[in-house]
């Protein structure tokens, strides 16, 4: 009979084990999702752009170059590549028509973060043409 009890006793507590180990795994991913918060990036964007900065850079473009460079040189290093070159492409092409040497300069600028293959890259061989 003490046996019994014994294996019996042994069963359980390797069920309560893997039952704690189930539970456990769990609660871990919950608090990893929660550090994890929402994405970092707006839907349709590139990544690189926290979404609290959405608004206010489309009211920087709204402004024209000028709107745009000053947006630039406050939020720059919040900012990360593909989107901080996608943001640099737009002002070449807003600030171009005022001022093609400062285009250019923010092209040369540009060209080395931009890699082959990228959605990005099409667009920079165009403007490149435009500004040689």
């Amino acid at each position: 009979m003490r046996q019994v009890l014994t294996i019996l006793m042994v069963i359980g507590l390797i069920w309560a084990g893997a039952k704690f180990k189930a539970y456990f795994s769990q609660r871990m991913a919950e608090q990893q999702a929660k550090l994890e918060g929402p994405p970092r990036t707006a839907p349709g964007k590139l990544p690189g752009l926290d979404p609290s900065l959405e608004a206010s850079l489309e009211t920087a473009k709204k402004g024209g170059a000028d709107g745009v460079r000053d947006w630039l040189r406050l939020h720059r290093s919040e900012v990360e590549d593909p989107r901080l070159a996608e943001i640099d492409l737009d002002y070449v092409v807003l600030v171009g028509r005022s001022n093609p040497g400062e285009a250019k300069r923010v092209l040369r600028a540009v060209k080395p973060r931009v890699a082959a293959g990228t959605p990005l890259h099409k667009r920079l061989l165009q403007l490149e043409q435009v500004y040689p």
